[in-house]
C-alpha cells in the first residue's frame, strides 16, 4: 500500500483510471493545486458543482497509476522486495479496481442528480458523459469478474509472467476508457479548469 501512494502521480480507474490530479478550485497548496480560468462557464453553479464531484471522486484515483499498463505495474515491482506475491497482487488489484468503479459511480450519480447546466449544449456534454460514466462502469465490472478467471496455475509463475497474465486475462475488448478520459479533459477545458499536476489518463 505504501507503493501505491508513491506512485500517486505515477491509473484514473484509475484503472479507470485517469491521472488527473484535480483539486478542490480553493485549495492554495501548490501541489494538485486547480485554478478556473476565464471562460463563459467558468464561475456557474454547474462549474462548482462539478469541480467538487471531479475532486472528490475522480481526483483520488491517480493512486493507482502504477496499474495503468504492463509497463507501469512491472516497473513499480522493479524491486522484488515491493512485490506482495501473485495472491496479495490480484487482492489489492481487485481493490483498486471497485474503489475506481465505486468512485466513478460517486461522480456519474452526482453528474445527473446535482449538476444542471442551463446551457443547453453544456447539458448535452453533462449527459454524454454520464452515459460514458455508465458504460466504464460496466467495463470496469468485467474486469473484476475476470480476475476469477486466472487460472490456479498461473498463481506458481514468476513475478513478471503472473503479472502479464493478469493483464491478458482481464483486458477489454473495446476499451471506452480513452473516450471517457477525453470527455473529462473537454470539459475541464470547457469550465476553465487547469492543474500544474495533470496528467495523460492511464488505466
Amino acid at each position: 500500500m505504501k507503493l501505491k501512494k508513491l506512485m500517486i502521480l505515477g491509473l484514473s480507474l484509475g484503472i479507470a483510471f485517469g491521472s488527473f490530479g484535480c483539486t478542490n478550485r480553493n485549495d492554495t497548496t501548490k501541489e494538485n493545486q486547480t485554478t478556473a480560468n476565464n471562460t463563459d462557464f467558468a464561475n456557474t453553479d454547474y462549474a462548482k458543482t462539478y469541480t467538487s464531484l471531479y475532486d472528490t471522486n475522480i481526483s483520488p484515483l491517480t493512486q493507482y497509476s502504477m496499474y495503468s499498463d504492463v509497463n507501469a505495474t512491472t516497473k513499480a515491482y522493479e524491486n522484488d522486495a515491493n512485490y506482495p506475491g501473485n495472491e496479495e497482487y490480484v487482492k489489492q488489484l481487485k481493490a483498486a479496481y471497485e474503489d475506481s468503479r465505486d468512485n466513478i459511480q460517486s461522480f456519474i450519480n452526482g453528474l445527473k442528480n446535482d449538476a444542471k447546466a442551463d446551457d443547453k449544449t453544456l447539458q448535452s456534454e453533462n449527459n454524454n458523459l454520464i452515459n460514458q460514466g455508465n458504460k466504464l462502469i460496466g467495463e470496469i465490472d468485467t474486469k473484476i469478474k475476470n480476475l476469477g478467471n486466472i487460472p490456479k496455475s498461473a498463481y506458481n509463475q514468476s513475478k513478471n509472467d503472473f503479472i502479464n497474465t493478469v493483464n491478458d486475462t482481464t483486458k477489454v475488448n473495446n476499451s471506452i476508457k480513452d473516450d471517457f478520459n477525453q470527455m473529462i479533459k473537454d470539459m475541464n477545458k470547457k469550465l476553465g479548469i487547469t492543474n500544474n499536476s495533470m496528467t495523460d489518463t492511464n488505466k
